[in-house]
């Protein structure tokens, strides 16, 4: 776990310096003014680089040897993790209230909430570190008088206190400030800032979409919020009746297609409140409150995307003469690119398991298990055949979605394929007497098991989502965005979970013993 953690603080350090440069060229190219978002921005430069520093430290592996699991790890953490969160939320609070707010929040409250919370940080956190390399351990919260620690957990303690003074003084500012508004009797733009989201908004977006051609266009394009404002740009009213807005290319911004959006309800904020808690339980490990929470959060996600699927329509004029389709499927739609990126997210969640199988391989001589005590090559052919099947049933229903009995039956199929797929793979692990809680080597693999399982079970749950919608008569051929978004999420399951058996079946027969 050592290096582990070395070469985590290493793959984190090194962006983050690249990101330091990038902070100092914005700040050289512009002319900063001091005011509470830019102390609290200078704030989390400061702590957030001192955190890096420290984490440089860390992953230099025979001084990881004398800090790891002491109050250094914890100072550490919270000096990324207050600096690189905390101090950029309040500026952010800050900076954006005046957007919501009939008044801005007070600029002298803000400065002292600032100093009590810097101070109380570096108070609170910067005695860990000496703590920590007294051999201090951490999750420990008694120790003997004569260990010498009292006097710097003394000045921690007080910090704490302060940073909850600095927290307390914000609450206080928004209590007396913070009175909502439109965008028509806000506080509007205080700091003469140059960016779009100040344009008037009134209680949805902007009245029309304009154009842009700087960095800071409220500063360069003279008359641009009143432009907006009057509809004397792209879309300056609604082509079906919904909310709509414009999907642009993502190098030069080209409109592509109108994009018809959600309109309000409870479903959204409800899937967001479950998902909260569904997370904050787990941390409590209250588990079954939790998947409770998980169970609403999906239905009320579920219920929110039905109708968000609307098929593509007819060209329509956004203005300047140009007309553009109505939504898009395919490849053309942003959803396809936002399918792939989540695939890609999960392969590198899938490739970090894996990285974790042969680095416990390369520091531990017995982690694999002989070749004999593997199970029959039977059983993981079984559970690769029953996966391409699957995915050759989600190829087929494809082709056929103008024929709904045939791609429901397909997708029924498709669906109990990829959820028991992998089963014949573990059971026969499990048979050969390989277990999660008997060594690294079994939890690892279990490991990888639940994780091609997790999403084989998600692709099963979308391919019941599409039959529903298949039934309503909302999927056919010409309105299929919700099947393809479900079909790559299904075939990218199946290349995990395919992997995954052939990965615990090859390996172990290749570089064990």
């Amino acid at each position: 776990s050592l290096g582990f953690f070395s070469a985590a603080s290493m793959a984190v350090a090194i962006p983050s310096g690249i990101q330091v440069f990038a902070w100092i060229a914005t700040l050289a190219a512009g002319k900063p003014r001091i005011n509470v978002p830019a102390l609290f921005i200078f704030g989390f430069f400061f702590i957030f680089v001192a955190g890096g520093l420290t984490g440089v430290m860390v992953a230099m592996m025979p001084f990881d040897w004398q800090a790891h699991d002491t109050y250094f790890i914890v100072a550490h953490l919270h000096y990324v993790l207050i600096g690189g969160m905390v101090f950029p939320l309040f500026a952010a609070l800050d900076y954006w209230m005046p957007m919501m707010s009939v008044r801005p929040l007070s600029e002298r409250l803000g400065r002292w909430a600032f100093w009590l919370m810097f101070g109380g940080v570096n108070l609170a956190f910067f005695p860990m570190h000496l703590t920590g390399m007294i051999g201090m351990p951490r999750r420990v919260y008694t120790y003997p008088a004569a260990m010498d620690w009292a006097s710097l957990n003394l000045l921690s303690t007080i910090g704490a206190f302060t940073i909850a003074c600095g927290v307390a003084v914000v609450v206080v500012d928004v209590f007396r400030n913070f009175r909502i508004a439109a965008s028509q009797d806000n506080a509007g733009n205080v700091w003469n800032a140059g960016t779009l989201e100040w344009l008037p908004t009134g209680y949805f977006q902007t009245r029309s979409i304009p154009i842009v051609t700087s960095r800071d266009p409220l500063w360069t394009q003279e008359n641009l919020a009143q432009d907006a404002e009057a509809g004397r740009y792209y879309l300056p009213g609604t082509v079906t009746g919904l909310r709509e807005t414009l999907v642009t290319s993502s190098d030069l911004a080209e409109p592509q297609y109108i994009l018809t959006l959600p309109g309000p309800g409870w479903s959204p904020l409800t899937g967001a409140v479950f998902t909260a808690a569904f997370f904050l339980l787990l941390t409590g490990k209250f588990v079954v409150p939790a998947l409770a929470c998980g169970l609403l959060a999906v239905a009320a996600i579920i219920i929110w995307a039905w109708g968000n699927d609307r098929g593509p329509g007819e060209p329509a004029e956004i203005g300047g003469g140009i007309r553009l389709p109505v939504n898009a499927t395919g490849r053309d739609s942003h959803a396809w690119l936002a399918t792939l990126i989540l695939n890609i997210v999960l392969f590198n969640i899938f490739a970090g398991v894996i990285f974790t199988y042969l680095f416990l391989w390369t520091v531990n001589e017995n982690f694999l298990p002989a070749a004999r005590e593997m199970p029959d090559l039977m059983w993981p052919a079984l559970s690769i055949a029953m996966l391409a099947a699957g995915s050759a049933a989600i190829g087929i229903a494809r082709r056929i979605l103008g024929s709904p009995v045939f791609a429901i039956a397909l997708l029924l199929l498709a669906s109990a394929l990829i959820v028991t797929g992998i089963a014949p793979a573990a059971f026969a692990h499990w048979q050969a007497g390989l277990r999660p809680d008997a060594n690294s080597y079994g939890a690892t693999v279990f490991t990888l098991f639940g994780l091609a399982g997790s999403v084989a079970t998600t692709a099963a749950v979308l391919c019941l989502y599409s039959i529903a919608r298949i039934m309503a008569g909302l999927i056919d051929g010409r309105r299929r965005l919700t099947f393809e978004v479900t079909a790559m999420i299904f075939h990218y399951a199946v290349v995990q979970a395919v992997l995954t058996v052939a990965f615990v079946t090859v390996m172990p027969r290749i570089l064990g013993p």
